[in-house]
């Protein structure tokens, strides 16, 4: 198949590379950046420059961006598309982008809009830190848009398991958009305001490895997630009260000196890890599709 890719950071750059390193499919290739272009060319990313005028020869359009520039680049394609392709969202929300997908499918009925979301990652972002191996055993969302065929489905479930991928999970935005407010949005909020002690600078040699988990995702492009938080704040907002209930149940525990109260607190988010880990084990000994 000629798979085109907009955007080529993290993502985007990773796509290129493993569809060019674990695949025969021909890649097209676009971002702004010259440099980046000449440094994705001379890594052998990519095949051909994509462009409108040749946009009529993609089966399938990767958009690998911040959400609104993703609804910009979908208007700007889709006239250009040839029947039967399809196209893809990498974003990080699902609501605004789902919906003008909607838009565009009632628009351009021979073609196929699918939100999609790698769920996969690094604390580094752009295209020197992308690699062919991002995707290994990870899974790739995705939310069909007015009863996407089956066969596109289909089509798109193989193609991100010859990228690596396990498997594929079906959902909707709005499900999309509350999980990820506690899975990804929360965690980079979380860790942010965690790293922000005075004692950060000063650890050296008092941590066996729980302080770097807790910061790695500190590490972040602040554009890119501002956006996508601003975008999913309704959500994003309701996570972070709970968790600052949470904090206050261990906090007043510590400060009433109430030993019985904390030890249950403590054993109550040691379970929930020790189920949460079971399933993911179960679910990944299957490899099944939810």
């Amino acid at each position: 198949m000629n798979i085109g890719v907009i955007g080529l950071g993290l993502i985007g750059g990773s796509i290129c590379r493993t569809l060019k390193k674990k695949t025969e499919h021909t890649v097209y290739a676009y971002t702004r950046s010259e440099k980046t272009m000449a440094n994705a060319y001379l890594a052998g990313a990519y095949d051909k420059v994509l462009s409108k005028d040749n946009a009529k020869e993609l089966d399938i359009l990767f958009i690998a961006l911040y959400p609104q520039a993703i609804i910009d680049y979908l208007k700007e394609y889709a006239p250009f598309m040839k029947k039967g392709a399809i196209l893809i969202d990498c974003g990080g929300n699902k609501r605004g982008i789902c919906a003008e997908m909607e838009k565009l499918q009632q628009e351009y009925p021979d073609l196929h809009f699918v939100g999609g979301h790698p769920m996969a990652g690094r604390e580094f972002s752009g295209f020197s830190h992308s690699t062919t191996t991002v995707f290994d055993n990870a899974t790739f969302l995705l939310v069909p848009i007015n009863n996407t065929p089956i066969e596109v489905r289909a089509t798109i479930k193989h193609l991100v398991q010859e990228l690596g991928f396990s498997g594929v999970v079906i959902t909707n935005a709005a499900e999309h958009d509350e999980m990820i407010s506690y899975t990804s949005q929360l965690a980079h909020i979380v860790s942010s305001a965690y790293v922000k002690n005075k004692l950060a600078t000063e650890h050296y040699g008092f941590s066996a490895g729980s302080f770097r988990d807790m910061t790695r995702v500190a590490r972040l492009n602040p554009q890119m997630w501002t956006e996508l938080m601003f975008n999913n704040s309704d959500y994003l907002v309701e996570q972070i009260s709970v968790i600052i209930k949470n904090l206050e149940d261990y906090k007043d525990a510590l400060a009433n000196k109430d030993e019985e109260k904390l030890t249950r607190l403590l054993q109550e988010g040691s379970d929930i890890k020790e189920k949460v880990e079971a399933m993911r084990a179960q679910m990944l000994s299957k490899k099944v599709d939810k």
